[in-house]
């Protein structure tokens, strides 16, 4: 199985963020992260970790159904 592209999941952050209105600063106090720090990971700028990924995910109320997933092509 291949991995989606971290920017996939970056996308589906941002996404949910803005859709119930949140901005980064906010995102970020309430998943205990700089916000400078957050800011950069969500415009690309640096990579995301994984408990930055699960931090953000449930804060944002996310789960593993809300992130896609690339199924190995038959060959």
């Amino acid at each position: 199985m291949e991995a989606a592209a971290l920017s996939d999941y970056i996308n589906v952050i941002n996404q949910k963020r803005l859709h119930i209105g949140m901005t980064i600063r906010s995102l970020a106090r309430r998943a205990n992260m700089d916000d400078d720090l957050l800011g950069k990971t969500l415009h690309g700028k640096r990579k995301m970790t994984a408990s930055e990924l699960i931090k953000l995910s449930a804060v944002l109320g996310l789960t593993l159904e809300d992130y896609p997933v690339e199924t190995e092509k038959a060959v």
